[in-house]
């Protein structure tokens, strides 16, 4: 799965960092309806934050509003997520399909992949030295 890329995040807080993730992935149609999108993954986090620890968070939702199981990754200098919470300064939104009855969930897969990457020292330091989208991209290819 290749994620959408924002290199430089103009979010200064978790619901500006979601909406510009949740319109990239709207304007490369891996979702169809950005404000239904960002609703719900809103409802999500009113559930319990998606922040992980070490300046990450991987906000997420499974939604109705997604035509393909997708992620965006953005990059920012350090934003507010929650009250508590050390500044992001990546935040990973992933875009869950809702799946019919019988169909294979990529959700844990997806979260598993995605989590373990954002945890390993090594990555977190090559996703703050790339300069390029692509950099971004093989990183998790």
């Amino acid at each position: 799965m290749i994620p959408e890329v924002i290199l430089d995040l103009k979010a200064k807080n978790k619901v500006e960092a979601i909406d510009e993730l949740a319109q990239l992935l709207f304007d490369n149609a891996k979702i169809n309806d950005k404000k239904a999108y960002v609703v719900d993954i809103l409802k999500r986090e009113k559930i319990l934050s998606t922040y992980c620890g070490n300046n990450i968070a991987i906000p997420h939702s499974v939604s109705t509003t997604v035509n393909e199981a997708s992620f965006a990754f953005g990059r920012s200098t350090g934003l507010s997520w929650d009250e508590d919470d050390d500044l992001v300064n990546y935040v990973i939104l992933l875009a869950i399909p809702k799946l019919k009855v019988g169909e294979d969930t990529v959700h844990i897969e997806m979260m598993s992949v995605i989590a373990e990457l954002a945890l390993d020292d090594d990555v977190r330091s090559l996703w703050a030295k790339a300069n390029t989208t692509e950099e971004i991209i093989a990183i998790f290819a």
